[in-house]
Formats: C-alpha cells, structure tokens, sequence
C-alpha cells in the first residue's frame, strides 16, 4: 500500500518552550484507519494539524519531519503547503461551524465543492449524512442549524473533494449515540468505497477500536493496532417499550416541581424562520436538581437551551426564573435573572473572546454582573480556573493556544463566574475525553451540593444521565415524548425515541485493540 503520512520524531512546544508533542512518530498508507487518542490537551490535535503541514499560533516546531505523499510539508512555503492540502487532503476539526460559511445555505456549501453540483447529488449527501434533504433545510444557514446538524454537513463537505487523507477532529463529539453510529457507518462506507487513508483524533472508545490502528498520546507516545481474534459481545437485551401512554409534561403528581421552582418552562414554541423546531414544551426544575434533556441530534436540545437563557426568542410560551416571569430574551431580564440563567454552550470557541486570555474571560462577568474589583475578581477567576482543571500558566492563553477540551473548561468557569442559581450544559462534556469529563462532571456536582445549583444537563450521553440526573426529558422532533425519572426512564421506556437512545448505548463495538509497543 501506498505511504500517505510519515511522521519522524516530531518535538513541538509551546512559545514559552512548555512540551506540546515530544518526539512522536507514525506511519499511515492508504486504506489504513489511525485514531490518535489521549487526555485533552495531550497535543491530539496539534499533532492532526502537523500532519497537515499546520502550526497553530504560539507554536513552535522544533524537530521532526511531517512527510505527506512524499513531500517534506515544512519545508516547503506556505503557499506550497496549502496547494498540497487542497489536492490531498480534507481536514474537519473540532468546531465545525468554523469550516462553514455563515452567510451560505446548507446546499451550497456542499455544491461548491462537488464535481457535479447537481440537486440529486446534493440530495444524495445530504442523506449520506443523516440530514434533512427538504428545500427548506437546504436554504438554512449554518446558525440555524444544531451542533450535530453543523457537523453533518462539514463532514460531507470534508468528503466532497475525494481527498487521499482525511483527517477528522472529534468527529462524533456532540453527537447523539443514534447519529455517532450513523456517522461512524457513513465513514466505513467511505472509506471502503475509496480506500482514503484516515488519521481520526477522538476519546470515542468505540470509534477508536473501529479503527486499524492506535496512536496514545501522553507523556510516552505509544501505538496499538486493533485486533479482531475475539468475536463480539452479544448485545445486552434492549428494554422493553411499555405499552402505555408515554409520560408527558405533568402527567404524574410526583413530577411535578413545587411552588419556587428554580426554572418553570410552560407550553414553549421556537422556530427558524418558518420552521418550527420547538412544539409546547414544558417541564420544571427545583432547586439542586439536575434535569436531563436528551435527544438525537436536531431534535430541538440546542434549540431549548438558547431558548431558556434568552439567546433565541420563543415563539410561544412562558419561561419562570426562581418563581418570576423571564423576559424572552437576555437583553430584557433584570441582571439579577441574567446572572441566575448561565449557559455552557456546546461550541467553546465560538463562545470566547478570540483576543482575551482564559483569566480576562473569566473576570469579565465577575465585574460586569457583581461589580468586583478588578484584584478581587481576578482571584475569584483564578480559584474558579483552577477547580476546572485551568492552571496559571493556562489561564494567560488565548483559545487559539488551548486544546478543545480546555476551552471548554474555561467556558465552564466563565459560566460559574456569574453565580447562576440555573445552569444549562450544552454537549458540555462532548469535547472531553472520560478522565475530564469525568473530572468535570464531579466539580458540577460538588457545586450543585454546595450551592443548591439546578442543572439543565443537555446530552446524549445516556450513561451519563444514570449517573448524575434525578429526572429526564425526552426531546424528539422538538416535542416532549417522555418526561420522567431516571429509574422509570431507563427500566421501562415508554416512547420509541427513548428506546432507540437506549438502544445505541447498549449496541457493543466490533472491535478491541491490543498494545503492540512503541511506534518507530
């Protein structure tokens, strides 16, 4: 087979000299599938953009060589390096709003890069991706479209050159198990159809054992290839659906929150233009609660999220804030109601100031909402960094220096930082591998226990919910299927969505990998 990439000791650092990648080496010809695996912010993605011929801002290559079909990528101009990526390569990262023109309709953004642009072959992707292919959602912008949808529709542009190597940044972060199986089948096709070589970053052990072989990055980069001598495990019976009306709103007395709830939403419409995403909604949350919101991707979860804190305007509804009417949007509450209602957006990127540090982000709300000193609120932001995992010498980054997973957390504390009595997390943990999402979900509730926080914990994630929910909304085609606790969630599901969740989670990877030892 024929060599695509060849990575040789390959030493890259920070400007300050901190190590981001320390003398890593790999191999990938075509037809061979690479995960690059690791903690976040163990250089995953610095190393995926090397291999591309990229050096984020702040970096610096120190030694190594990156060949890419042959050619020495760093020594060549840059102008050289970016006619070599656009004849061999296709790359989607962590953030695919960013590889999306906002102004542009969904249908051009895949037809510009098609040898033939026609409205069957647009159609034809759109499906391959698991998207809508109605002229509407054709004529939608990538704003309106949800965190899954806008990487559905950057991973069939990724694909439309017909590249000999992909490389793809967490492509199923953020998505829901249903869709993440989807999008892994979609890439297997692909790749059997065309034989592309693939270098894929993620902390999706299912996605990583799909692939051929393993590169762990950490403090001593090593390498697995993936075996298949063991058959697979059969799958754990799935649930059954009770036949009886699925739980609702507030079907049952025992759901129901009490006088004072933190959050109250009643009878919530939403839409994009004429397209109505989000039919009657409601369900409450008391205080020190954690409420789960789960859905497949474009079900409407993003869409209740921005609604709830007063980013999107409802079409319809009422929205109560610790027993007071909300104005619709931000812009119109009381500042006490915009400190109470924070959200962790599913994007950390586009959520932070491009040109301020973590610190500065995070002092910002400090000051503007609690009126703070300037030393004062420069502590409370370093003490908040800090519980998040963000260090010193961190916090003085801009996002363009972080990994996906520190942004992130940097999100998190800036969220924090305004002292919300509600707290919506969007895909938070999506961009995270287990150990921070795990480190992560601990400090919530930590905060949850010391501060009486309510949690609107918006996921796929269902193993996620079982641990750390108390009740569970069901979301599907923007409606409310199922609404109920954890236990009556997962032991007898009610709503064929609900089932299907479950059903993903339970479905068993075709693959283990075995270690191999160090890579030469």
């Amino acid at each position: 087979m024929t060599g695509i990439l060849a990575v040789d000791g390959l030493t890259i650092t920070a400007a300050d000299g901190t190590p981001v990648l320390t003398d890593v080496s790999c191999r990938l010809r075509a037809g061979v599938r690479l995960a690059v695996v690791g903690q976040s912010g163990a250089g995953k993605t610095t190393l995926a953009l090397a291999a591309l011929g990229v050096l984020r801002p702040g970096l610096r290559l120190v030694t190594g060589t990156v060949r890419l079909t042959g050619h020495d990528v760093f020594s060549h101009t840059e102008k050289a390096r970016r006619r070599l990526r656009r004849q061999s390569t296709a790359w989607l990262g962590q953030d695919p709003a960013a590889t999306l023109t906002p102004t542009m309709p969904v249908a051009r953004q895949i037809a510009e890069l098609l040898d033939d642009p026609s409205d069957d072959e647009i159609t034809e992707r759109l499906r391959s991706a698991m998207l809508p292919t109605d002229p509407e959602f054709q004529r939608r912008l990538p704003g309106q479209l949800s965190g899954g949808q806008q990487r559905r529709v950057a991973l069939a542009r990724a694909m439309a050159g017909r590249p000999r190597l992909v490389v793809l940044d967490e492509p199923t972060a953020g998505l829901d198990p249903v869709t993440s199986h989807a999008i892994m089948a979609e890439l297997d096709r692909l790749h059997n159809e065309f034989g592309f070589a693939l270098l894929v970053v993620t902390h999706d052990p299912v996605l990583a054992e799909r692939c051929d072989e393993q590169l762990v990055l950490g403090p001593q980069p090593r390498s697995h290839v993936a075996a298949q001598e063991e058959p697979p495990t059969a799958p754990a019976p799935s649930p059954p659906v009770a036949p009886s009306t699925p739980r609702q709103g507030r079907d049952a007395a025992t759901l129901s929150a009490p006088p004072g709830a933190a959050l109250r939403v009643d009878n919530l419409h939403a839409a994009y233009g004429a397209r109505a995403t989000l039919h009657g909604v409601s369900f409450d949350a008391r205080r020190g609660e954690c409420v789960a919101i789960v859905g497949t991707s474009g079900s409407g979860k993003s869409t209740l999220a921005r609604t709830v804190a007063g980013l999107h305007p409802p079409s319809g509804g009422r929205i109560e804030v610790n027993g007071d009417d909300a104005a619709p949007l931000a812009r119109d509450r009381t500042r006490e109601q915009r400190a109470a209602v924070q959200l962790i957006p599913q994007d950390p990127y586009g959520a932070l100031h491009p040109r301020r540090s973590a610190l500065a982000s995070v002092i910002r709300p400090i000051r503007v909402l609690h009126n703070e000193t300037r030393h004062a609120a420069a502590a409370i932001a370093t003490e908040l960094l800090d519980r998040v995992g963000i260090d010193a010498a961190l916090s003085r980054r801009r996002p363009d220096e972080m990994s996906g997973g520190q942004r992130q957390r940097v999100v998190i504390a800036r969220a924090l930082a305004a002292r919300p009595t509600v707290l919506i997390c969007d895909e938070i943990t999506s961009a995270l591998d287990a150990t921070v999402a795990g480190s992560v979900m601990e400090t919530i509730a930590r905060l949850r226990a010391e501060l009486d926080l309510t949690v609107l914990f918006i996921t796929h994630e269902m193993d996620l919910v079982r641990r750390i929910g108390d009740r569970v909304v069901v979301i599907d085609d923007g409606r409310v299927r199922e609404y109920g606790t954890v236990t009556d969630i997962f032991t007898a599901p009610r709503h064929p969505a609900t089932a299907s969740l479950l059903n993903a989670v339970r479905a068993p990877s075709a693959r283990s990998s075995t270690p191999l030892g160090a890579q030469s």
